[in-house]
């Protein structure tokens, strides 16, 4: 088999029995790079993946020379999605029209296409994320639905558990309405560390320009929220709060202030459903960043390598003038202890025709890069 090419050994034989990679380092490295790009196994790399104009692409950061590549998966390129989740070597993906969701194992090439419960439909307002529980490590979606166009008792609220193993949903014991709401927008994700979803919440609107802003945790293992999470700072409605995970292990929060042009990371020194402690990882002032605008709506995606100190945040470098030349740009800019080190441009920013999750209604806008901030590590789960 040292004698077959890359793509046949990959493609036609290693997706149909990924057992045997364990049992050969050169097929598990052909395994690697064929999924994630050459030079894939390198220890001083992050691999991951991201969204950039609706489609999924590999991502690969080399930290010695400050390098980010992307290319898009073959695999999805099918299909225009909206959102994107990483957890213990699966990938979750929400289509743009939110007609459907699909799982992913990179590693094993196999997809599986996720529709609503029968008599149901999903929801532009739907949140969702992907963890496992600790006892079996049984992955599970977790689908939030927070639908507040429809006000007063018609409100609906609800949580529902697909569970990948035995391909079903199941509807979770009914709440009260809650005092919070979590953070709906196009750069604003739930992350997963230790098989659990953190979110960035806030108590419902009031009338109040200042909002009580915190974490939640969704614990896969107990099924439910559990209590509010301090933040390291107070943030308002036209700052950048983004989260993050370091290797699947601690959880980062990003933290731009609009007003004073700044911001820090943060990375949590313990993290449990119910107790979070932070460290402070970096700060970067940007008034002399002509080109790196974080706003509240539109970036702020990133990830961290804790080692190196270095920080990756992902941008709409020139969205403020969208309908004149030059056109917007996806960019990396890569931040160390000094500030600003340099940015990397991934390509031109397109304008997509999706659902806003404010109206409800169809309108053509960019979307900001969205990255899966967790290393990848391949798993056997079997999703297909």
């Amino acid at each position: 088999m040292s004698d077959l090419g890359e793509k046949l050994v990959g493609e036609k034989i290693l997706t149909k029995v990924p057992a045997v990679r364990s049992t050969c380092k050169t097929w598990e490295a052909i395994t690697k790079s064929w999924v994630m790009g050459k030079a894939a196994a390198a220890p001083h790399e992050f691999l991951g993946f991201m969204m950039m104009n609706a489609k999924v692409y590999s991502l690969r950061y080399n930290i010695g020379e400050d390098l980010v590549d992307v290319k898009e998966v073959d695999l999805l390129n099918q299909l225009e999605i909206s959102e994107v989740y990483h957890c213990d070597g699966l990938v979750l993906c929400v289509a743009m029209d939110h007609s459907k969701l699909v799982v992913w194992n990179p590693y094993l090439y196999q997809t599986r296409w996720i529709g609503p419960r029968l008599g149901e439909n999903f929801n532009i307002r739907d949140i969702y994320s992907i963890g496992y529980s600790d006892k079996k490590r049984d992955h599970k979606i977790l689908r939030f639905v927070d639908d507040y166009s429809a006000p007063g008792p018609t409100h609906v609220f609800r949580s529902e558990i697909y569970e990948i193993s035995s391909d079903s949903w199941r509807v979770l014991e009914a709440k009260p309405k809650p005092k919070w709401e979590i953070q709906i927008d196009e750069h604003q994700r739930g992350v997963s560390v230790k098989g659990n979803t953190y979110f960035f919440a806030h108590e419902r609107y009031n009338n109040c320009a200042d909002v009580k802003d915190f974490l939640l945790c969704f614990d896969f293992t107990k099924e439910r929220f559990g209590p509010r999470l301090p933040l390291p700072f107070h943030s308002y409605n036209e700052d950048c709060v983004t989260l993050s995970n370091v290797r699947d292990e601690q959880l980062a929060v990003l933290f731009g202030d609009f007003a004073s042009s700044f911001f820090e990371i943060w990375i949590t020194l313990t993290v449990e459903p119910d107790y979070l402690s932070w460290n402070k990882f970096l700060r970067v002032e940007t008034t002399a960043l002509t080109l790196f605008r974080l706003d509240a709506f539109l970036g702020g995606s990133f990830f961290v390598d804790e080692e190196n100190k270095v920080a990756v945040v992902f941008e709409l470098d020139s969205y403020i003038s969208i309908s004149a030349p030059p056109p917007s740009q996806h960019t990396a800019f890569v931040f160390g202890q000094a500030g600003y080190i340099q940015s990397v441009n991934l390509g031109q920013a397109l304008k997509l025709q999706h659902l806003s999750p404010y109206s409800g209604k169809h309108c053509q806008a960019l979307l900001p890069p969205l990255v899966c901030s967790s290393s990848f590590r391949p798993t056997l789960v079997q999703v297909s």
